[in-house]
């Protein structure tokens, strides 16, 4: 169902399209939710050296969930919402796209990541707890009847008028601090959002994870951070900071929502680490971004 549908759509084409870029490709669809990391899973053990997920960001979530710690390498072929980690890897865009099969066969290079680690649970862009995680839970029902395009912004503004801070104590690397905070983000990759930067010195191979804290800024400190939050400008140094770290634990007075990779969950507790180095990928070459 990834790009509402057009996984499914292109499903026909894919193994040609790789065929003239001098790839063998062998095209498996995901019967359910979910059964992503299965298949990537069965894949390793049958010892394929490179794992293409068609989909978005959360497809690419359950195909590395099937693959941490493997030799073999996570590709992408980006047709969701918001493809934030093929815009953090360098992976070709706009007028360039179409040239994506070519380009992962010819020009794109293996390189080691680190992944978070949220409840047991991989995630490569970003997890969050608090208004981001409703904001996932927004965007879904605004999809339905905004379209993609809008439905994150949409979705977001909807959550600043209607969520509040909620009481939590946070651990950080060790130091305890606790408080009503609008949201914490832990960050592996730079985007998240469809493009928004929480964490615009994040970095995949560094080792750390960038976390970022907003405490109770009001509904118009929210929107003037959300306006902000598209350029990475929305920290200000003492109601909205951002550290490296590398072990986070939350605990809430009751189960919210949780954002991993844009999909959501629910917890009361939370954990988060990191695991450097444990996925190989196929990215731009060092240096390269996204155009």
């Amino acid at each position: 169902m990834a790009g509402n549908g057009r996984g499914a759509r292109i499903a026909r084409t894919l193994a040609a399209e790789f065929e003239r870029a001098g790839t063998l490709l062998e095209v498996v669809l995901t019967p359910a939710s979910g059964e992503a990391a299965r298949l990537a899973a069965g894949a390793v053990d049958e010892g394929y050296r490179t794992i293409l997920a068609v989909g978005g960001d959360g497809t690419a979530n359950e195909v590395a969930n099937g693959m941490i710690g493997s030799r073999a390498a996570l590709a992408l072929y980006p047709i969701g919402v918001g493809n934030d980690l093929a815009r953090s890897l360098g992976y070709p865009r706009g007028r360039k796209r179409p040239d994506l099969a070519r380009w992962l066969a010819t020009e794109a290079r293996t390189r080691a990541i680190d992944v978070g680690e949220i409840n047991g649970r991989i995630f490569l862009n970003a997890a969050g707890v608090g208004i981001d995680g409703h904001v996932a839970e927004r965007v879904r029902a605004s999809a339905r009847v905004v379209g993609d395009r809008w439905s994150y912004m949409i979705g977001s503004i909807a959550s600043i008028a209607t969520y509040r801070p909620q009481p939590m104590e946070l651990l950080i690397d060790g130091e305890a601090q606790m408080g009503r905070y609008l949201t914490i983000v832990a960050s592996n990759g730079r985007y998240f959002g469809r493009g928004m930067q929480p964490a615009p010195r994040a970095s995949m191979d560094d080792g750390w994870l960038d976390v970022t804290v907003a405490g109770d800024i009001g509904r118009l400190g929210s929107l003037g951070a959300l306006a902000r939050l598209y350029s990475g400008k929305h920290e200000n140094g003492t109601t909205i900071v951002t550290r490296r770290a590398r072990d986070i634990a939350i605990d809430l007075e009751r189960e919210l929502p949780i954002q991993i990779d844009g999909e959501v969950s629910h917890a009361e507790h939370v954990r988060i680490g990191l695991r450097p180095g444990a996925l190989r990928v196929l990215a731009a070459p060092a240096g390269m971004r996204a155009t």
